[in-house]
């Protein structure tokens, strides 16, 4: 058990305790439904009862143990060792937005309402932008990263696909920050084209650079 407890969980251990006391702490004075989802104008348009605002600190829980399982699992176990830092960074990095996302039901059902289709863009701007800057550091594995056939069958093209990678999801991070403030009347159809824009240029890398690279030896 010792090694869901080491250093580098240490941070995301924190932010489950933090994020089940905070649960603890207010569900009684929670009204009897929460919002659970919000429209494209920002409002809630679907509910769960109050103690759903025990799912931010369940999900980081989950990702805890996922992540010693994947890792465990993985047929390339050992290269894990070489970027753990960064791997359980990921996790630290998505714990931290159910932490938000907990803040802020929280906060909304108090009248605090500010529009959370301009706050979302921003933050999921930061994780892309928090990712661009760690994906050269993946080393070759079948869970994390970028995974397409290409990718997985060889290194050399692992590498090149991350490194272009990180140029494009610091780039659309950088933007997905800007949108908020440039396209507020178009902020839903910004965000898909981002994202899609962010996720669908490194599989066409993958599938360029296993050209480039394997095809012509």
């Amino acid at each position: 058990m010792k090694k869901y407890y080491h250093s580098y969980n240490r941070k995301t251990w924190f932010l489950f305790i933090l994020t089940f006391l905070i649960g603890l702490l207010s569900v009684r004075f929670l009204p009897e439904q929460l919002p659970i989802h919000f429209n494209a104008l920002g409002e809630p348009d679907n509910f769960a009862g109050r103690w759903s605002i025990f799912i931010a600190p369940l999900i980081i829980l989950v990702f805890i143990f996922l992540a010693e399982i994947l890792r465990k699992y993985d047929p390339k176990s050992t290269n894990y060792d070489k970027f753990e830092s960064y791997y359980y960074g990921i996790h630290f990095a998505v714990s931290l937005l159910m932490l938000f996302i907990q803040i802020y039901t929280i906060a909304y059902v108090y009248g605090w309402q500010i529009n959370i289709s301009l706050l979302m863009p921003s933050v999921i701007g930061l994780l892309f932008v928090f990712l661009g800057n760690i994906l050269p550091k993946f080393k070759h594995n079948y869970f994390v990263g970028i995974r397409t056939s290409w990718t997985l069958a060889s290194e050399k093209v692992w590498y090149a696909t991350h490194r272009f990678s990180a140029k494009v999801f610091v780039i659309g991070g950088l933007f997905l920050i800007l949108a908020s403030f440039i396209f507020p009347k178009h902020l839903i159809l910004v965000l898909f084209l981002t994202i899609l824009f962010i996720l669908l240029l490194p599989i066409l890398a993958s599938f360029y650079y296993y050209q480039k690279y394997e095809t012509n030896e």
